[in-house]
């Protein structure tokens, strides 16, 4: 596997142990979880790192011996050409893994959005948004624990809409840095803010802090399936590689 992205996906995995409750590693899989954190196909997951001959085999071991609240993991396996294989288990979908060469964007501002980095006092308002833009209300003490306790290792802002002589919440993400790399997460938008410019300021905004920061590329992830490829691609967002996604139930 090409090196860089070995460190790229070596990023996302590292971002989602912060937020698991229960990690283990065997052989080349890698498993992820949260019970608290619900069905969520980004958190509760299981790494195949190639080369991994015996994948079958750890997975049947997985399924009997793991006991768990969660009844559903997610598979990610990277699309590699040279050690690609297929599981016979449902599909749930492709994710494809993006970058921005910073050196190439130029911001453009638009007055009525303010984009602003949270200190440990403002936790509550990133937290507040993040659950509403992904109507995870139900998880939200289970976010405000994973955030209250890594904030230190994560860079979190927040979008503000000034309307009508005021200003609302209505947007948030993040920034996580590791092995040169650094990736944009949660990103998210309150549903009355959207197709509004939020989400391409705070984009915009984490852009200028990678570049900065003397990197190259930001990267960030989505799932074809929710039909943002488009959005992304208009604002110069190149595929840097693809992951199959599949449904893995213990039951």
């Amino acid at each position: 596997m090409d090196l860089n992205i070995e460190y790229i996906n070596d990023n996302e995995s590292s971002f989602c142990y912060l937020w698991s409750r229960a990690y283990q590693k065997i052989d080349c899989v890698e498993l992820f979880s949260n019970d608290k954190l619900g069905d969520d196909y980004f958190f509760n997951r299981l790494n195949i790192r190639y080369p991994c001959n015996n994948v079958v085999e750890i997975l049947n071991s997985i399924k009997s011996k793991l006991t768990s609240d969660i009844n559903t993991y997610y598979i990610h396996l990277i699309c590699d050409t040279k050690n690609s294989f297929n599981l016979s288990l449902p599909k749930f979908g492709t994710m494809k893994i993006l970058g921005f060469d910073v050196d190439n964007y130029v911001m453009n501002t638009i007055k009525d959005i303010e984009i602003e980095e949270v200190d440990k006092h403002d936790l509550e308002e990133w937290i507040d948004i993040f659950c509403n833009s992904f109507d995870s209300l139900g998880i939200k003490n289970e976010v405000t624990s994973i955030i209250s306790k890594h904030y230190r290792r994560l860079t979190l802002f927040v979008a503000r809409y000034n309307l009508n002589q005021g200003t609302y919440p209505a947007g948030c993400c993040l920034l996580f840095e590791k092995n040169n790399n650094i990736g944009l997460y949660c990103l998210g938008t309150i549903q009355h803010f959207r197709k509004k410019g939020v989400a391409k300021q705070l984009i915009g905004n984490a852009i200028k802090i990678a570049k900065d920061n003397d990197y190259n590329t930001l990267v960030m992830q989505t799932l074809t399936e929710e039909k943002y490829d488009e959005f992304y691609k208009k604002l110069g967002f190149r595929i840097i590689y693809e992951k199959k996604l599949y449904t893995f139930n213990l039951n």
